[in-house]
């Protein structure tokens, strides 16, 4: 990609220097290879919106912080839906009523997208 920088290592760098190259090389990773996918990804939430209707964002587990970035606030982009079940985004709980095992089966569950889409 033009304009990217390579950040060299040294095996006396600090750790954040390797994160930094590992992050580079993903970014670096999407912009040659994903571009045309994210453009029409892009496209068609453009269209879907300017034509009155609404983007609808779903993730389960780590997928679904992107999602609930997306929540409208001040400075949002409008137009886009974000849908969290709560029981897959509360996991301040290891044990107990919405604790993590509960949050790793139901992730799992067959139809539960459609479900979800069912109530909107």
């Amino acid at each position: 990609m033009n304009g990217s920088r390579r950040v060299s290592l040294r095996t006396t760098d600090p750790p954040v220097l390797a994160w930094l190259t590992e992050a580079t090389k993903l970014l670096d990773n999407l912009a040659e290879t994903q571009v045309d996918a994210l453009e029409t990804a892009s496209r068609w939430c453009a269209d879907t919106i300017a034509a009155g209707g609404l983007v609808h964002l779903f993730g389960t587990g780590h997928s679904r912080i992107p999602v609930e970035e997306m929540f409208p606030r001040y400075g949002s982009y409008p137009g886009f839906n974000p849908m969290v079940e709560l029981s897959m985004t509360f996991h301040t709980q290891i044990v107990g009523s919405n604790g993590q095992r509960q949050a790793m089966f139901i992730e799992r569950v067959p139809g539960l997208a459609e479900v979800i889409l069912s109530n909107f």
